[in-house]
This record gives structure tokens, sequence and C-alpha cells, in this order.
């Protein structure tokens, strides 16, 4: 199967190193940096990603959009949130409405408070889309852990395509209808996984941890609720999860981000964001904004939003769970 994955970071790399255990799989990664293009013709590695990781012969990196999404039926697209619009113009020209688009960026259009799904069908005039989310760090899928996805789509042949060439990766799929959903969850878990980075912050036990946790679930079911959602999207793995996983450990930058933000250094959180991608920081906004509109009753996602760029004080989030 010829495969196309725009983007070429821990995630996209990670996901190609997966793919191509299938030996049926031939992946383009597409990259903006020739660097890493010249490193990768002459080593299949790129130390800047995965120091001492050797790619095997069915996946090839270039700067060309026109040759990458050549032949392929699949289109993965795993870049950061901010480009996905200007992406989506860049690889139009080179588009074709047969072949499947499989998101795997976490987020939403900021610029337009809507769906990625929702852009996609506007930029490339396609329904031909997926959305896949779950419990998975890129380091773990790099190092075949088992893995686990919910697969958002309404068409049952994609899923049927990423069922084939997923196969012997240790790789568990199931399916959803429920598009926006899936990405609601996707999104939500990333936010709130800031808030509990804080509270590992504040040195909180476990017990806390837990009461924070079913609150979260709680909001996000009410959320989903709202935007008309599945009732069952917030068991799946995309929802359920992908939250547990999260907001517990340090190898989310979520998580970590909120940790720093209780930092007495106050520039430890700032310095973070500076140096790494945190997609619950930019989705905050654009979920506050989508949440409020529709008046939904979502104080922990509020009062993070607070705090993070109201500067209100840290621990109105501990406060919050009392009330």
């Amino acid at each position: 199967m010829n495969i196309a994955i725009i983007g070429c970071g821990v995630y996209s790399m990670a996901m190609a190193k997966r793919l191509s255990k299938n030996s049926d799989n031939i992946i383009k990664v597409w990259t903006e940096d020739p660097k890493k293009v010249t490193e990768y013709k002459k080593t299949h590695q790129i130390k800047s990603i995965f120091k001492d990781e050797v790619y095997k012969d069915n996946i090839t990196l270039s700067n060309s959009y026109e040759e990458v999404l050549k032949d392929s039926k699949i289109i993965f697209l795993m870049i950061s949130a901010n480009f996905m619009r200007d992406t989506l113009k860049n690889i139009k020209p080179f588009y074709k409405a047969n072949k499947k688009i499989i998101i795997g960026t976490k987020g939403i259009d900021l610029e337009k408070k809507k769906f990625f799904s929702e852009t996609i069908k506007k930029v490339l005039k396609t329904y031909n889309v997926a959305s896949i989310a779950g419990p998975s760090f890129a380091i773990d899928i790099l190092n075949d852990e088992i893995l686990a996805l919910t697969v958002a789509t309404k068409r049952k042949d994609i899923f049927k395509l990423l069922e084939l060439i997923y196969k012997d990766t240790n790789t568990k799929l199931e399916r959803s209808k429920d598009l926006i959903g899936v990405q609601l969850s996707s999104t939500l878990k990333n936010i709130y996984a800031i808030g509990a980075g804080m509270y590992s912050g504040f040195g909180h036990s476990e017990a806390t941890n837990a009461i924070y946790l079913t609150r979260i679930l709680n909001e996000t079911n009410e959320i989903l609720y709202t935007f008309n959602c599945d009732e069952f999207t917030i068991m799946s793995y995309a929802s359920l999860g992908d939250t547990i996983m999260t907001c517990s450990d340090e190898k989310s930058r979520n998580y970590t981000y909120g940790k720093k933000l209780t930092s007495k250094r106050k520039t430890d959180a700032l310095n973070y964001l500076t140096k790494n991608t945190v997609e619950g920081y930019a989705a905050l906004k654009g979920m506050y904004s989508m949440v409020k509109k529709k008046k939904i009753n979502a104080p922990i996602l509020y009062t993070l939003y607070d705090i993070i760029y109201n500067n209100k004080d840290m621990h109105e989030l501990e406060k919050e769970l009392l009330r």
C-alpha cells in the first residue's frame, strides 16, 4: 500500500516505523527541511528526531508534495495544528478525491474555530476523511508497544483500508462513526493534561489526581453531549484511554508544561513552551471560545483558561475540586 505522511516529527516518524513493519507498505514522508532529506538518503537516520534509529528501506523522505502524494492511497496528516490550513492549501494541487485523508493531528482550526475534518472538506472538497486517536506516546509507538487506536470515519472502506495497512504491526483498531467526538476528545485531553501536570507540581497525592481525572472525564462527557456526539465516545481509546495516559505521564508535553507552571522560577514554563509544541496551550484558546459560545458547564476548562491567559491564581484549580 502506498502511504503518504505529511510531517516529519517524532510522532510521524514513530508511526512511519510502525507501518514499515508491514512489508506491503511503501511509506513516503514529507518534510520541509532539505537537510533531513540529505541525511536520510545517506544514513536512513534522522538523528535530530530519534538519535539511534535506523529506518527500513520502505520508508523514504522528500521535500516535494507532488512526489510524496503521487500514487498514494492514504495520506496521514501529522503536522502541527497551527499549520494545518496552510498545509492543506499546499497539497491541494496534488490531491485527488479518491485518496483517503487520515487526521493524526490533535487540535482544532484556530483561525475558523472548526474541527479539522470540516476544514479538510472545505479546502480539499472530499468526504474521504478519518481521524485516529488513542493512548500513544511517540516513544512507545517506536518501541513497538501494543497500540490501540480509535478510527473515526463515516466510511467503512477507510476503516478496512487502515486494518490492512496496520496488519502485523502490533496495533488494535476500533471503529467509531463519531468524527467530531473523537477530534473533540483528542483535543480536550491535551488541555486537561495541563491541569493534571499542575496538580503534580502542587505535590498532591494519587487520590487528588483521581478526583481531578473523574471531574475532567465528566466535563468531557458534558461537552461531547452538547456537541451531539455519540454517547459511547467517552469510553473509547480516543477519549478515556488517551485522557488517562496523557494526564498521568511526564512523557506528555502538556502534562510537563502544566507542572512547570507551578515552578518557583516563572521562566520555566515559558522556556518550555518556546522550545516544545504544547498542543493543549494553543487549543485551549479555541476550545474556550467554542465551549463558551454553547454555554456549556465546563468549570475546569474555564479555570485553566483564566490561569493561563488571564493570570488567575493557579490555586483556583485546587479550589475548583471542592466546588
